[in-house]
């Protein structure tokens, strides 16, 4: 059994979002936009540690934004093979297939539905089917010695119970062994001089106390002078070569807690109930390595379904794609991207490929992405918002290199993944053989009209913009022997230009280090370089290009003020505004 899908209206961040999961399933998204609602949302339909009170709700759990009064959340479970739920969803399965639906109002009373079919749902007695589902969720706020604690009590509580007769007499034997080691060790420790010496003195007080202490004397015991309670009280620990060592850091107590509770599941799985593992933000307080290890021991280790929620792009870019629940806010209230796990996701990361890594996956948790080409155009961006008072992180902006002119897949996961974003390129001028003659064009246009044409226009066969292109593109070439680039050429480039901004696509006049020493920046480029001849500026400054561009900036980022007007802003400007339109809508 899996659940298929769920439902989710008028509930806390959603409004109306229907969200598709999978057997492995990683929820992300930035923060507050409904990771832990969703769990809960499920948490309120399977999680047996919440009371009927907890279902009641809150005025605070309905939506604000929609002002709804009623709650509905819905659950699809599909491959439904397991007896104990056939039989605890008699006559309520169709097709392997049954729903189950959590309803409430704000002047009403909770209601629990199931069916085999969402037009045939009746009303039931509470959460009946509990003995047969549950869900075993772990809170990111989780106090790890106290878990560690319970977590390991039930751990031996579970295996106790599990244990064979034979093997149950036969730890009654050890433990009566055990108790006489104690007590011979406490004995010993009651024969130590400066032990003895100073209970004297002790009980010799306690005794002026009170009659009643009179004939009971204080002792110094390893631990406990019961075996029973000192093996109730055990406590976890780890060793390095055989010698004992405290409990670390919160890293390294948070392994122990995951794996102590994962032995857990493991030893009480049963046939007789199906269960669901819901853990939030397992990354916490472990370094990338491990981020990425533990992602995948928890994907690995349980057959059962399992949800996680993560803010690590470590961990994202260790998921399939197909496997990915991105959630985004639309117009205040919060979806998911593609209605969540989507097997059409895994042929656009196909494409992504080698590409994928933590810098990339950063995107995932980004309110928008800025696409540019190499790590020059990173830094001088990064630079100028800063200089223009734009906090990229406050709005959740992430600028990333894409390394070339490889912008398409790029694209198309910000597509597949809702997420806004723009691009630029440079419009260089190459050159190539055309039937036997050297041409030279502006790259970047045919470049820029390449991404339109497959990503961006629904019907390119009556697209204006492609049409124009059509007709006019033998004007982006001319004979490479001429000096001047002609007006044809710069003519369509710069309307091309402007038609393919409104798309979220900018292109430099020529490149990066041209456009700046044609703007109102030269004088600045020029005393650090130490050049005011154009091309030898510009040859200097693509040396090294990104190391150059750090080093200016170190010295020089004040000076990017004067760019304020510049149209190299555009694209900076335009991602900023969609994402403001996108988390602050009128």
């Amino acid at each position: 059994m899996k659940i298929s899908w769920i439902h989710i209206k008028g509930f806390r961040n959603f409004n109306n979002a229907l969200i598709n999961f999978s057997d492995k399933t990683l929820l992300i998204g930035a923060n507050d936009i409904g990771k832990s609602n969703l769990l809960y949302a499920l948490r309120l339909i399977f999680d047996r540690t919440l009371s009927d009170r907890d279902l009641e709700l809150s005025p605070s759990d309905y939506n604000a934004y929609t002002k709804t009064e009623n709650i509905e959340i819905t659950v699809c479970l599909t491959d439904i093979e397991e007896d104990c739920l056939k039989s605890t969803f008699v006559g309520a399965i169709e097709n392997k297939t049954t729903y189950i639906r959590y309803t409430n109002s704000k002047d009403g009373e909770y209601a629990i539905s199931s069916g085999p079919d969402l037009e045939l749902l009746e009303i039931k007695q509470g959460r009946f089917y509990l003995k047969r589902i549950s869900l075993e969720y772990v809170d990111t706020n989780r106090d790890l010695f106290a878990f560690i604690k319970r977590e390991r009590i039930k751990l031996l509580e579970i295996s106790k119970k599990l244990l064979s007769e034979k093997a149950s007499e036969a730890d009654k034997t050890s433990i009566g062994q055990l108790q006489n080691d104690l007590t011979n060790l406490n004995d010993k420790i009651d024969q130590l001089n400066y032990v003895n010496s100073a209970l004297k003195t002790v009980n010799s007080e306690l005794s002026k106390l009170s009659i009643h202490n009179e004939d009971q004397d204080i002792r110094f015991v390893a631990g406990n002078s019961d075996v029973n309670k000192l093996l109730d009280n055990l406590e976890l620990s780890y060793s390095t070569n055989g010698s004992p060592l405290f409990l670390g850091g919160d890293g390294r107590n948070n392994q122990i807690f995951i794996a102590t509770w994962a032995s857990k599941q493991i030893i009480k799985r049963s046939i007789e109930q199906v269960t669901i593992f819901a853990i939030e933000e397992p990354e916490a307080h472990l370094h990338p390595h491990q981020q990425r290890k533990l992602s995948k021991y928890l994907v690995d280790i349980f057959e059962e379904q399992v949800f996680l929620t993560s803010h690590s792009p470590y961990i994202a870019s260790q998921f399939k794609p197909d496997k990915i629940v991105r959630l985004c806010a639309k117009n205040k209230v919060s979806e998911a991207a593609q209605c969540g796990c989507n097997k059409n996701l895994k042929l656009t990361f196909d494409d992504f490929g080698y590409r994928l890594n933590a810098i990339t996956a950063e995107a995932f948790f980004s309110n928008g992405v800025f696409l540019v080409e190499g790590p020059s155009e990173k830094l001088f961006y990064s630079a100028i918002a800063q200089q223009m008072n734009i906090d990229l992180d406050n709005l959740n902006i992430s600028i990333i290199s894409v390394d070339g002119i490889g912008f398409k897949p790029y694209i198309k996961i910000c597509k597949a993944l809702e997420i806004p974003y723009v691009m630029r390129t440079d419009d260089d001028v190459f050159t190539k053989e055309k039937d036997g003659e050297k041409l030279e064009y502006f790259a970047g246009i045919s470049r820029a009209i390449g991404i339109y044409k497959e990503l961006i226009s629904v019907q390119p066969k009556s697209d204006e913009l492609l049409k124009y292109w059509k007709t006019n593109k033998d004007d982006n070439e001319w004979p490479a022997t001429d000096k001047d680039y002609p007006q044809k050429a710069i003519a369509l480039n710069d309307y091309i230009r402007d038609q393919l901004n409104e798309f979220n696509i900018y292109l430099s006049i020529n490149n990066l280090e041209e456009d700046l020493v044609a703007s109102e920046l030269k004088t600045s480029l020029s005393e650090f370089y130490q050049e005011t001849d154009n091309a030898k500026l510009i040859a200097a400054m693509q040396r090294r290009k990104a190391e150059n561009m750090l080093h200016y900036l170190e010295y020089c980022e004040d000076a990017l003020s004067v760019l304020e007007e510049d149209d190299i802003l555009l694209p900076l400007t335009r991602i900023v505004s969609l994402v403001e339109k996108e988390v602050r809508p009128k």
